[in-house]
Parts: C-alpha cells; sequence; structure tokens
C-alpha cells in the first residue's frame, strides 16, 4: 500500500500535468489555435496570388489601353458606338428583363 502522502503527491503532480495538457491544447498558444492560424494563414496566402494575378491583368489592360490603337479603337466601338466613315451600326434595344414572381 502507497503511504498518503505519497499519493496525495502524484495526484498533485497529475492534476499539474492534466492542467498543462490542457493549457498546452487550448491556450492562446495552443495546438488548436495554431491551426487555426495556420489555415488562416493559408486563406491569406491564397487570397494574396489571385489578388497578384488580377493585378497582372489589370495592368496589361491598362497597358494595351496606352498603347494598342486596335483595343482603343475597340473600346470606342463598343462603348461610344463610334464607327469609321461609310461603315452603318445597327443598334437594337437592349432585351427586356423578365419579371420575377413577387409572391415568394
Amino acid at each position: 500500500m502507497i503511504p498518503i502522502g505519497r499519493r496525495v503527491l502524484l495526484l498533485v503532480v497529475a492534476m499539474g500535468v492534466l492542467a498543462l495538457l490542457i493549457s498546452a491544447a487550448t491556450g492562446d498558444r495552443g495546438l488548436l489555435e495554431m491551426r487555426r492560424r495556420r489555415a488562416a494563414y493559408h486563406e491569406l496566402k491564397q487570397d494574396v496570388e489571385r489578388l497578384k494575378m488580377q493585378n497582372a491583368a489589370l495592368a496589361h489592360h491598362i497597358d494595351a489601353l496606352r498603347k494598342d490603337p486596335y483595343v482603343i479603337e475597340k473600346l470606342a466601338r463598343e462603348k461610344l458606338g463610334y464607327s469609321r466613315p461609310d461603315e452603318m451600326i445597327f443598334m437594337f434595344p437592349p432585351e427586356p428583363i423578365p419579371e420575377q414572381d413577387s409572391a415568394r
């Protein structure tokens, strides 16, 4: 049989180890928090890559608008309705938007 003093000491040590394990798993620097932060980091990294690609595409488009006469002409024709001399433009009314059922 184990003496009472030793039992109490083992119980205190076991409770301390248990508290330490719980703190390591759930604390503000614990395992669960680190996993959550790592997932958020990877999400942000993907967002940064997507935005870099979007930035590059926009920079290319801006460069084309400044330097490429064909892009400028296309934009003027589409947005402003410009045409070349002796060219005929047909403009059609926009398609009507179907009305949605308001009973929902």
